[in-house]
């Protein structure tokens, strides 16, 4: 596609990232204790999980009693590493590892923002798998595929590969290493992968079939979802789809039968909850015996923030000046691929070659349209470019056509809670500071569309920094009676005429709706890790609890 045949948005957005321990606050490290130090160490043989090569499940019981430099061990997105190798050489220094130590410190790890790749970094320290509970074991069982085999999944569990005559009952699998380093899976029975508490049933999936079509069938039993969030990614004979539902994600990857198209559509039950995913088949005129074989991951469900980082190959195909020191980035989805992220969700960006890391929350094409025709084909990002960044300054002199990878959105936002329904609230306060705009601006338009009174008010230091100041105005002028825009100068001329300053008590209780009225708050906030921590304080000053507010961290 050419660069004058693409949408030129007016506004766009997000966010920034770090490890457990914010780069810009480095301790001074031992001689011999560098990053190159580090990879070296790794490549050395030692064992730094001190499992002698085996992957270990770990109850959160277990975890807590790692907790002393000497014995610390720390859990990101459900995998949990042996940090004690580490504690010397990380840049934020051991006070600041231990926060972490025997917990779960996937989200104090996202609260200050992933700049390293930890997977990469910590990948010779893994002990194994955070679960909730032991798991069972039972013997793997396969159902033949003869006429007539029909298998009901009876436990809401097993994942079943099915068509009107013909199934098979796949197992889960566990990820085991050899002696030599390298990786193979395991066939377990679907029983033995630990459930994860929700309040939602487990999804399923069918398939069914025509001479000439396909359908995939995921009956997600969650009434609002959308095509935002479901992502496809398609490569030759086999599809992962990614079913986003409130704070999980289900997924089905399939290796075909046969070879279908390249091209798919994907239609949403408006209410059911049903997903359909649609193909054309090569060979038309001839029905399959069996959908195919389930690939490693087939039937996962597990939290978001759990889910393993994966990445997809696109595009950067424009790029424009915003303001003196921001940008707009817009990267195209490959071909054959679909990656929306749903509202107040973010992804992470990685330079091919590259270790370092940025989480990054989209805006939208047009500050007042979601874009829904184009929705999964483009991503369009607001960046802050920092001449000392370690990453956005490799990312800004990328040149048009470069190549970046862009992870599966992550996130815990959900949007139904505030949106749907009678008891949702009816105004919305919405905080963003510098680039912490980038998650209010679809929060923003979807409000809109469900008629919220909703009250924005982005904070910079100067008028240069206010991005798309005309666009907010016209936006306000289209939506009069619900849609108040409030900026904040903390570094205003004198011939500014609006408020000065930062942050504080007064001005949001001049913001929010009294106490003893109708009119129900709830607040979202954005920015540096301090302005979001003032205000969450704040927050609680004013007598809201944390189900009424939200942080975005990515």
């Amino acid at each position: 596609m050419s660069e004058s045949s693409l949408p030129v948005p007016r506004l766009t957005v997000p966010s920034s990232g770090s490890a457990t321990g914010n780069p810009r606050n480095k301790t001074s490290l031992k001689p011999g204790r560098s990053l190159m130090d580090w990879v070296k160490l790794g490549h050395s043989g030692a064992d730094l999980a001190g499992t002698g090569g085996r992957l270990l499940d770990i109850t959160p019981h277990e975890l807590s009693k790692h907790n002393k430099p000497s014995d610390c061990w720390m859990a990101l997105k459900g995998r949990v590493y042996n940090v004690t190798p580490y504690m010397e050489y990380h840049p934020g220094g051991e006070e600041e590892l231990m926060r972490g130590g025997g917990t779960d410190a996937t989200d104090l790890f996202n609260e200050v923002h992933k700049w390293v790749n930890f997977e990469s970094l910590l990948q010779k320290c893994l002990i194994g798998r955070l679960i909730e509970n032991k798991s069972f074991f039972l013997k793997p069982s396969f159902l033949p595929l003869g006429k007539g085999t029909k298998e009901s999944n009876k436990s809401n569990v097993n994942q079943t590969l099915s068509s009107s005559k013909n199934s098979l009952t796949v197992p889960s699998l566990s990820i085991t290493t050899n002696k030599d380093g390298s990786k193979r899976y395991v066939a377990k029975s679907p029983l033995t992968s630990p459930m994860t508490p929700s309040s939602l049933p487990n999804p399923k999936y069918d398939w069914f079939q025509t001479n000439s079509m396909v359908n995939i069938a995921i009956y997600t039993k969650w009434k609002y979802v959308a095509k935002e969030h479901v992502v496809i990614v398609k490569k030759g004979k086999e599809i992962k789809i990614v079913c986003y539902i409130q704070d999980m994600t289900y997924t089905v990857y399939l290796d075909f039968h046969k070879p279908v198209s390249e091209t798919f559509d994907l239609k949403i039950g408006s209410g059911s909850g049903k997903v359909d995913v649609l193909l054309n088949k090569m060979e038309t005129g001839m029905r399959w015996s069996s959908i195919g074989k389930a690939l490693p991951g087939h039937g996962l469900y597990v939290k978001s923030k759990d889910k393993e980082s994966e990445y997809i190959e696109c595009s950067i195909t424009k790029k424009a000046k915003v303001t003196h020191d921001t940008r707009l980035f817009i990267i195209e989805v490959p071909k054959y691929s679909l990656l929306p992220v749903p509202v107040g969700f973010h992804v992470y960006l990685r330079i091919p070659g590259k270790d370092l890391v940025k989480p990054y929350t989209p805006v939208t094409a047009k500050l007042n349209t979601a874009a829904e025709d184009e929705q999964g084909r483009y991503i369009y990002l607001f960046i802050k470019i920092y001449s000392d960044g370690a990453f956005t300054p490799l990312l800004d002199e990328l040149a048009l056509e470069s190549q970046i990878e862009v992870s599966l959105p992550e996130g815990s936002f959900l949007r139904d809670r505030l949106l749907e329904g009678n008891d949702s609230p009816t105004d919305l306060l919405l905080l963003g500071a510098g680039t912490g705009i980038t998650p209010m601006i679809k929060v923003m338009i979807s409000a809109l569309e469900k008629e919220k009174s909703i009250h924005l008010v982005l904070f910079n230091k100067t008028e240069e920094d206010i991005p798309w100041r005309e666009d907010f105005e016209n936006l306000v002028t289209d939506h009069p009676s619900l849609l108040k825009i409030t900026h904040v100068l903390s570094k205003s001329s004198d011939t500014w005429p609006g408020i000065r300053g930062h942050i504080r008590k007064e001005l949001l209780e001049k913001f929010l709706p009294a106490k003893d009225c109708e009119e129900t708050a709830y607040l979202c906030v954005c920015g540096p890790n301090i302005f979001s921590k003032l205000a969450v304080n704040l927050f609680k000053e004013l007598g809201y609890s944390n189900e009424q507010y939200h942080v975005f961290l990515g």
